[in-house]
């Protein structure tokens, strides 16, 4: 099946005998749906906000929620109160081979993966407690429901589903062979995603390498519903940008405040600000090339007008505009932010400091720029990108640090996986739009990536319409309804037999 016809994938593609799920006792479901609810609650509970991490709190939480199964969960703690935790199901092509190849295609594991860690919450605007895990209207509320805590308790449901069908065969599911399941599936959780993950998965990776090894992965965020132009349309994250994040000292001269002059350090960093801030050329990488010819298929005239005026825009300050013709062409401008964001690099400045008293011209002043990167775009690129938007008039003032790297990743369009996930998907929604996507933020795919380790981002919900998914990532009343995580569990046990069973 080539890559395109991946995204359009039909159960007859993939499930001749019918979705594995729909064999399943359909109140096992129920519960098992609701308790991912459950789980999501005692997770955000177990606050891990990063810095400082403490993701053995949330560590913690999951043994015991494997363990409840029958499970014997390994623990890896290389930093005080960073823990990280795995466990592995076994299928039937490792059993008769225990020299397999973990990432054999035909016969590797399959990995589902997530982070602990959280980022904090400020209590300015949140309706909350942020860390209660309260319910309500039908939702799990509290910081990591959405990125990505609420994840994680699908992919527990999933495991627990299997479980349930080595207990129903007599079996134990901590050592037997699964029955069905010819690969083995992995479930690991680790520390330090949101600081980038050099005290979480790239630990594991190091010491624990078993705990990813797999033939592809699957992690957040993909294959949620977003509603554009009255078209229902499921992501699957393909690729995903890197990030350059810059300190940039700017330099003055001191002096007295009774006397400005342009000297002034404050002035220069606003120049600064403003030019970084002119959005980047349109750059069709292949992963967006494939993106648009999927937009351009499914999305009608008035949303189409919107799409072509998105890549010929050469400003940002158009936010008033943007949010009176998304909402007539049925789009909601976040969605239309995210798409201008993965089509060109980007630049946002984000902490400028400067000054020590209210009289005195500053002589120094320091900028944080992140700089968000597609595939393709180097380090040196990123560099040489950002002193040439400073400009050569400024630049003798500009001492310029790339402070933190991360490359882009991205992954076959024409992997199996792929295929299977949209099947699952559109055979329960027969209008659904399947799409390669490119993440605008980086996961912990940016370590597994350059592993081997193929990783696509799939996080399955169905979303009401008007619900603001992607404004929940690091934002106030972050939430997911109990029925997307019923839902979500459903789905990823069907692409994890797809792709693992027999």
């Amino acid at each position: 099946m080539s890559g395109s016809s991946r995204f359009t994938a039909t159960a007859a593609d993939h499930f001749p005998k019918g979705l594995p799920s729909a064999s399943v006792d359909a109140a096992l479901m129920k519960r098992i749906g609701a308790e991912a609810g459950d789980d999501l609650v005692q997770l955000i509970r177990a606050e891990s906000v990063n810095p400082p991490g403490n993701e053995t709190r949330a560590a913690k939480v999951v043994i015991d929620l494997l363990r409840r199964e029958g499970l014997e969960p390994e623990f890896f703690e290389p930093i005080p109160d960073r823990g990280n935790v795995s466990v592995r199901l076994r299928g039937s092509a490792s059993a008769a081979n225990p020299n397999l190849d973990p990432r054999d295609p035909k016969d590797g594991a399959l990995l589902l993966f997530a982070h602990l860690d959280v980022v904090p919450a400020n209590q300015d605007g949140w309706t909350v407690n942020p860390f209660e895990g309260v319910v309500k209207d039908g939702y799990i509320w509290g910081r990591g429901a959405v990125d990505m805590k609420g994840a994680l308790a699908v992919q527990i449901g999933v495991i627990r589903l299997l479980c349930e069908r080595a207990r129903a065969a007599g079996l134990n599911p901590a050592k037997d062979v699964i029955p069905g399941l010819r690969r083995d599936i992995i479930l690991t959780a680790t520390a330090d995603e949101e600081t980038g993950g050099l005290d979480g998965i790239a630990l594991v990776l190091k010491d624990r390498k078993h705990w990813l090894d797999a033939a592809v992965g699957l992690t957040e965020a993909g294959g949620m519903t977003i509603t554009a132009a009255g078209r229902r349309i499921y992501p699957l994250q393909v690729a995903e940008k890197g990030f350059a994040r810059f300190a940039i000292t700017i330099s003055g001269r001191w002096g007295h405040a009774s006397m400005p002059d342009s000297d002034n350090a404050l002035l220069r960093a606003a120049q600064v600000v403003e030019r970084v801030s002119v959005p980047g050329p349109v750059q069709i990488v292949p992963e967006n090339e494939a993106l648009l010819a999927a937009l351009r298929a499914a999305l009608p005239a008035g949303a189409l007008g919107r799409l072509e005026r998105l890549l010929s825009e050469q400003t940002f300050d158009d936010a008033k505009e943007l949010n009176s013709e998304a909402a007539a062409a049925g789009c909601a401008p976040e969605l239309l932010r995210a798409l201008r964001a993965v089509l060109r690099d980007t630049f946002a400045p984000t902490i400028l400091t400067s000054g020590i008293r209210s009289n005195v011209l500053p002589g120094s002043a320091t900028l944080t720029v992140d700089s968000r990167i597609l595939p393709g775009t180097t380090r040196e690129a990123a560099e040489h990108n950002m002193l040439d938007r400073i400009g050569a008039d400024l630049a003798p003032f500009v001492k310029l640090d790339l402070i933190e790297y991360g490359g882009a990743v991205s992954n076959p369009m024409d992997h199996e996986i792929l295929g299977i996930a949209s099947a699952a998907i559109r055979t329960r929604d027969s209008e659904a739009i399947m799409m390669p996507a490119v993440a605008p933020y980086a996961t912990d795919a940016k370590i597994t990536v350059p592993a081997g380790i193929p990783t696509y981002g799939f996080s399955p919900y169905l979303l009401d319409p008007k619900e603001r998914f992607m404004e929940r990532f690091h934002g106030i009343d972050e939430r997911v309804s109990q029925e997307a995580l019923a839902w979500g569990v459903e789905v990823l046990y069907d692409v994890a037999m797809g792709y693992a069973g027999e």
